[in-house]
C-alpha cells in the first residue's frame, strides 16, 4: 500500500542517528512550544512537537516511536511535575502520535495524504480526533499528582488539546512534505 510505506530506508538514516535526531528535534520543539504556555506550565496553545511526532511517524515509520517518547519525557521532566507524571505525559504524547499516524495511514493514504484534496480533510479530522489522547492522560496525571488544580482541569485540557491540534495541523504537513521531497521534476522544455 502506497500510504503505508516508510521512507527511512531510502534516506539511509541509521537507527541511532534517527533516534537521537528525532529526540533532539522533539525536545527543542517542546521547549519552544512551552514558551507560549500561560494557563499551566505543561499546556501550550500551540504544541509543535505534536506535528513533528505525527509527521515523523508517517515519514519514518512506527518504529520511531521510542524517540518521540524519550523526547516527550525529557521535555516534561525538565518542566513541571515529577518522574511519574513525565512518564505518563510522554506515554500520552506518544500514543496520541501513534493514533494519529494510524488514522492517517488507514483513512487518508498515509504520507501520500496531500496528493488528493479529499485526503486533506481526512488528515485534518485524524489530527484533531487523535489529539484528545495526550491532554486526557497528561492533565489527569498532573491533577492526580497535585501539579494541576482539578477546578481548572477543563481549561487546561482544552488549551492542551487545542495546542496539540494546532501543532498537528501546522507542523505535520511541513514534516511530511519535507520528508517526501519533490514529486515532480521540471524538464525545462
Amino acid at each position: 500500500m502506497r500510504g503505508k510505506r516508510s521512507l527511512m530506508p531510502r534516506r539511509g538514516f541509521s537507527g541511532v542517528t534517527t533516534f537521537v535526531g528525532l529526540t533532539l528535534i522533539y525536545f527543542l520543539a517542546g521547549k519552544l512550544g512551552l514558551k507560549l504556555a500561560f494557563l499551566h506550565a505543561s499546556a501550550s496553545p500551540v504544541w509543535p512537537p505534536a506535528g513533528v511526532a505525527l509527521g515523523a511517524l508517517l515519514v519514518l515509520g512506527y518504529r520511531t516511536w521510542p524517540a518521540i517518547f524519550v523526547g516527550a519525557f525529557l521535555v516534561n521532566v525538565t518542566t513541571a511535575g515529577n518522574f511519574g507524571t513525565s512518564l505518563a505525559i510522554g506515554a500520552g504524547n506518544t500514543l496520541e502520535a501513534l493514533c494519529g499516524a494510524w488514522l492517517v495511514n488507514r483513512f487518508a493514504d498515509g504520507i501520500d495524504v496531500f496528493e488528493r484534496s479529499k485526503n486533506v480533510f481526512k488528515f485534518a479530522f485524524a489530527a484533531v480526533a487523535s489529539t484528545v489522547v495526550s491532554p486526557t492522560i497528561g492533565v489527569t496525571s498532573l491533577a492526580l499528582a497535585g501539579f494541576a488544580d482539578w477546578a481548572r482541569y477543563g481549561a487546561i485540557w482544552m488549551t492542551w488539546w487545542l495546542g496539540d491540534a494546532a501543532g498537528d495541523l501546522i507542523f505535520a504537513p511541513v514534516v511530511i512534505l519535507w520528508g517526501i521531497g519533490p514529486r515532480w521534476r521540471w524538464s525545462g522544455k
